[in-house]
């Protein structure tokens, strides 16, 4: 256990944690590292918030199988040559 100050930081408050305590909860990068705080019972809870990439983040809700559904026309539906291609 360790006890540290609550300082005034412009108009919030602030406590400083040791980067061995933050390395305790995977906290590696330092900078623009983002955790969630709660509270529960009377305790602030720290944790380190996984973060995915945007573009992860964007393809969250994708379903690839209910985008070839609502498809119009499916690659494989596409109707033969018409002319001389040679493909």
């Amino acid at each position: 256990m360790t006890v540290t100050n609550i300082s005034k930081w412009g108009n919030s408050q602030g406590i400083r944690l040791s980067k061995k305590m933050l390395k305790q909860i995977g906290v590696e990068n330092i900078d623009n590292e983002q955790v969630t705080l709660t509270v529960n019972d009377g305790k602030i809870i720290i944790e380190k918030t996984s973060q995915q990439s945007k573009l992860m983040q964007r393809f969250a809700d994708y379903d690839p199988q209910d985008y070839l559904k609502n498809r119009e026309i499916a690659s494989n539906d596409l109707p033969g040559p018409k002319g001389r291609e040679i493909w």
